[in-house]
């Protein structure tokens, strides 16, 4: 039974991974599309607006409108911030806990941080904002160090959680579980209450990093 867990974690993953990178590939598409405020033309010369609007239309309006009042330079801001904490992270539980040192734990707190904060940032912005800040986030990591990119942003990692998270918002104790199976010692208790530990800790500061950035 093992091929058939290991397929299906392959297919979620694979899935997710298309999906991420399709939405990513779009909301590029649609930044470009209105780089140009002035040549957009959003009502039509009647005065009349369209009476359908397909999505594309829908998320142009929704960023010209996030753009106008300042909201858009406010999420490159933030994931740039987002994407500093990233690089710096060293809180106070993992320095105080010596298992958070070893170099397969070091590079899943970075796997589990990129995790946490594309959920928090889908769970409390509008699409729009989190898809900029996200964005924002992920060319920051590209950018600093490829390889790393694509270990937190590798399918079959995220799939891990994504088995969690796949009945609602992520809960700490399953991203404890996620997170100590990563790092091979699924049943290592202290691991696990590292992950959760970790997990509420990069939440919570992801969460904090949005309240202060004031989006109107």
């Amino acid at each position: 039974m093992l091929w058939i867990f290991l397929f299906s974690v392959s297919l979620l993953a694979g899935l997710y991974y298309n999906t991420l990178q399709i939405r990513r590939e779009n909301h590029l598409l649609r930044l470009f599309a209105v780089s140009d405020d002035s040549d957009m033309k959003i009502v039509p010369p009647s005065g009349t607006v369209t009476a359908v609007e397909d999505d594309g239309e829908k998320a142009a309006r929704e960023f010209v409108a996030q753009k106008e009042n300042g909201n858009i330079d406010k999420a490159y801001n933030l994931g740039n911030r987002i994407a500093d904490v990233f690089f710096e992270e060293n809180g106070l539980i993992s320095a105080s806990c010596e298992a958070a040192l070893r170099p397969v734990v070091l590079l899943q707190r970075k796997v589990l941080f990129a995790f946490t904060a594309d959920a928090v940032l889908g769970e409390e912005l509008p699409s729009v904002l989190a898809e900029t800040v996200s964005q924002q986030f992920s060319v920051r990591i590209q950018k600093a160090d490829p390889d790393l990119y694509d270990k937190v942003n590798d399918p079959k990692t995220l799939s891990y959680y994504l088995l969690y998270t796949k009945k609602g918002r992520p809960q700490p104790a399953d991203m404890g579980k996620a997170f100590a199976r990563l790092c091979a010692e699924e049943k290592e208790e202290g691991l696990c209450a590292l992950g959760e530990c970790l997990y509420r800790e990069y939440a919570g500061a992801c969460k904090k990093m949005i309240e202060e950035t004031k989006f109107c």
